[in-house]
């Protein structure tokens, strides 16, 4: 029975959110020189970061992106997980996800780490403000992780500034971190400038004697070599997480740059079990489908009744100079980095 009213609850803040402005399909900013795809129907979710007119850089199927209602996905945490990809947010750590509530003893038990928090991920959400270059969105309130996000797009130039707030709506205090994480293929070059003491750790998730993807550290960038599988029931995966203290992800996709910047924050204000800076690789017998994650953790805090917290990001959208080797672009990358 609290099941079911927990799934009602959810679909009447759904309703709730909808009937104040009614939720878009793909809403698109451009200005000329890049443009960016958001889906407020779906966890208002950044879906596409491009120059104009070029590919995109994120990794997300397009096909899902003006789909109609009943296929999308549902906030009941048992529901088969449906993924955008894209620049998505999420709470930290993962092994506190399911902690705060009592809906899913099993989950709370486990201290489960996935599903993340549906209501926050997937649910429709509300377009607070939107103008030609920027769109401000407000989620339901969330009754598993007890906070409300309020997701921030804005374009100038050949920028993007993207903020996530995080507000607690419930009357305890809670205690989260906001995560950031922005997906591409998995066989795209992605570079983490930093010293080589800030790997905190590399790990590898897959089983068996098979070759997986290599953490190469060279010229100042740490990135992992792509490596294909042989069978098609195997998938390499591994993640590297690194302290630093001013945080630069970068990543090239069919001659464009990401640069991905975030103020500096001390480690030490970081939950334990994370980093500020992770790198994630995903590669399966289908290279098409396989991702990167260029991941930033934000400071942990207790969030009194009431209270917020905020994450930060720029973004640079650039042209490349034709380089496809990879010696080559992180020379290139090390021009753009000065």
């Amino acid at each position: 029975m609290k099941l079911i009213s927990t799934i009602l609850l959810i679909t009447l803040l759904m309703n709730c959110t909808t009937e104040k402005k009614p939720v878009s399909p793909l809403v698109t900013l451009s200005n000329g020189q890049i443009e960016i795809g958001i889906i407020p129907a779906v966890g208002g979710v950044l879906v596409h970061a491009s120059l104009a007119g070029k590919a995109n850089i994120l990794n997300s199927d397009s096909t899902f992106w003006n789909e109609s209602p009943e296929k999308r996905p549902s906030p009941d945490p048992k529901a088969a997980f449906k993924t955008y990809n894209g620049h998505i947010t999420w709470l930290s750590p993962q092994s506190e996800w399911w902690i705060n509530q009592d809906s899913f003893p099993d989950l709370k038990k486990a201290h489960s780490k996935w599903p993340p928090d549906p209501v926050l991920t997937v649910a429709p959400y509300q377009i607070i403000s939107q103008t030609e270059h920027e769109i401000k969105l407000l989620s339901p309130e969330s009754p598993f992780s007890k906070v409300q996000f309020t997701k921030t797009y804005r374009i100038e130039g050949n920028q993007v500034f993207l903020s996530t707030s995080a507000k607690n709506t419930s009357n305890k205090t809670v205690s989260w971190g906001l995560w950031h994480n922005t997906r591409m293929n998995g066989w795209d070059f992605v570079f983490v400038p930093a010293d080589s003491a800030a790997l905190r750790k590399n790990d590898y998730y897959n089983q068996g004697n098979i070759r997986k993807p290599d953490l190469n550290y060279r010229n100042g960038f740490y990135t992992y070599d792509a490596s294909a599988p042989k069978s098609a029931k195997v998938v390499h995966k591994a993640k590297a997480f690194f302290d630093v203290k001013n945080p630069v992800i970068a990543g090239h996709h069919q001659n464009q740059w990401l640069i991905i910047r975030s103020e500096a924050i001390d480690n030490t204000q970081i939950h334990p079990e994370e980093t500020r800076v992770q790198l994630y690789i995903e590669n399966s017998y289908q290279a098409a489908g396989d991702l990167q994650e260029l991941e930033m953790q934000f400071a942990y805090h207790a969030i009194a009744p009431g209270a917020s917290i905020e994450a930060t990001e720029t973004w640079e959208i650039l042209p490349g100079s034709g380089l496809t080797d990879k010696y080559a672009l992180e020379e290139e990358l090390k021009s753009i980095l000065k």
